[in-house]
């Protein structure tokens, strides 16, 4: 009986890595080698010992192995094909905010993938259930123990004597889930991210020359993209005003800025505007840089801006407890945050706060402004995907429906355009978009994943120290809004 039992265990083990070997090169896109499939291996037993001190049953631990494996697969190629960018472990951390706004994701899961992940979630606490109450080996407990221990002490052997200072020592996404494995590439990135050291706070300097500014208005735009650049086989025309703002010299500057997301991911694009901080000094943090966000508040475009603008405005009509913006933009050194409350179902244009809305909120802001310095950082929300029929508007295909919201971003910057122009005071107007669309079907990751951004100065010297087209990363591009607000000015 025993002789069964070690048969049965090493069939079992022998199946779990044929298994996982031949899955983990779907994302590999070819088969590791013994050395480089050493590290997922023993994740893939440390992971199988833990189901099997649980469950008792080597079939039932497979199961649920093979299972996670398969799901983790499942959402990277699906990922990828979306946003060009493989599953990282960064991504457990929008867990809560599926939760909370499924449509946000659902979209993008094909029917098909859905019908199986609410099968495995009704089947498998079924099976659960029936291979407890069965008749299993006390022993089947403990040896799950054994070899979860004895896993994970070689893991973390290994990787104090060796892997430390020689495995995936710094952020190559592409390469190390090619030559790793995706399972591996997620856990050793979760470790290094563990150990990425904040940057040294900034000093403020005291000898600074305040800007000749009274107004900085900065514009996130939600998947903004001149629509000319989107599809070559569905041709649209271009945006009047940008067009415009990209023809004018002097005080304005115009280009592209080189964001790393496509169709997601604007928690980096956001992060870099207000920290100038670029890939290589996050390192690992650069990943989801707002889950670290916390510990570099002294590099907060807001908090290095307070002595100079007294009243610092953060707006964005929508939840925010995504990124957790709610507890660090006060941090980050926001005077006030606008959002949700101060729109109404009126506001709406589709699902979301609508662009022109949003112009007139800020318009109305800046008209009731007094004499104070005011610095207003506005993330926007109705160019967000799912792209749905909007009523009253005969758009039918996404990329339609999309190009009729962005053409209302393109209205919200002429309304700041001519406010600012017509008001008289000192200002800076920023406008730039976070991402690209992810329209499957029309657009691809493969193509182009610059937005155009616009700096423009008001009834002020403009100081600008690149050309008109320039490429920018987004954190040069917060370093030229500093810039902008002055010839001498420095914050820090």
């Amino acid at each position: 009986m025993k002789q069964q039992y070690v048969s049965e265990y090493f069939i079992v083990i022998i199946s779990l890595f044929l298994f996982n070997l031949i899955i983990d090169s779907v994302n590999s896109q070819r088969f590791l080698s013994f050395l480089q499939s050493i590290p997922r291996n023993i994740l893939i037993s440390t992971a199988f010992g833990f189901f099997l001190f649980l469950m008792g049953s080597p079939w039932l631990a497979f199961a649920l192995t093979t299972l996670l494996t398969s799901l983790l697969t499942m959402a990277s190629i699906l990922k990828y094909r979306v946003l060009g960018e493989p599953l990282i472990f960064s991504d457990l951390a929008v867990a809560a905010s599926f939760l909370r706004y499924p449509r946000f994701y659902m979209d993008a899961v094909p029917k098909f993938l859905r019908i199986i992940i609410i099968s495995a979630l009704i089947c498998v606490p079924v099976i659960v259930y029936f291979v407890i109450k069965a008749d299993l080996p006390p022993y089947s407990h403990w040896v799950g123990m054994v070899i979860m221990t004895l896993s994970g002490s070689v893991l973390a052997f290994l990787w104090k004597n060796n892997w430390s200072a020689t495995l995936m020592t710094h952020p190559d996404l592409f390469s190390d889930v090619r030559n790793y494995g995706l399972i591996a590439t997620l856990f050793f990135y979760f470790l290094r991210w563990r150990r990425e050291r904040a940057p040294a706070p900034l000093e403020k300097s005291s000898s600074c020359v305040p800007p000749d500014i009274e107004l900085l208005i900065i514009i996130q735009c939600e998947s903004f993209a001149d629509p000319v650049s989107l599809s070559t086989q569905h041709p649209l025309p271009p945006l009047p005003i940008l067009t415009r703002l990209q023809k004018e010299g002097s005080n304005t500057r115009s280009g592209q800025l080189d964001v790393s997301g496509f169709g997601a991911y604007t928690m980096r694009t956001e992060y870099a505007a207000l920290f100038g901080q670029d890939k290589k000094s996050l390192g690992f943090r650069y990943f989801d840089p707002f889950l670290t966000a916390h510990s570099n508040m002294s590099y907060a475009l807001p908090n290095r801006l307070s002595y100079f603008f007294e009243e610092r405005i953060f707006l964005h009509p929508h939840d925010l407890r995504f990124y957790n913006r709610a507890q660090l933009m006060p941090q980050m050194g926001f005077t006030k945050l606008i959002s949700t409350e101060a729109f109404s179902e009126d506001d709406l244009c589709g699902s979301y706060v609508g662009d022109i809305a949003l112009g007139k909120k800020i318009c109305d802001i800046i008209e009731k402004a007094s004499q104070k310095t005011h610095m207003i950082y506005t993330v926007t929300m109705e160019n967000h995907g799912p792209w749905k029929p909007v009523d009253g508007i005969d758009h039918k295909n996404p990329l339609e429906i999309y190009d009729f919201h962005v053409r209302n971003s393109d209205i919200l910057l002429d309304m700041l355009d001519q406010k600012l122009s017509g008001l008289g005071k000192k200002a800076v107007l920023a406008f730039f978009g976070d991402h690209r669309p992810s329209i499957p079907g029309y657009n691809s990751p493969a193509g182009s994943k610059s937005t155009p951004f616009v700096i423009k100065t008001y009834h002020s010297s403009a100081d600008f120290d690149f050309p008109q087209g320039a490429h920018l990363t987004p954190a040069e591009f917060s370093e030229k809004i500093i810039r902008s607000l002055g010839k001498s000015f420095r914050p820090s």
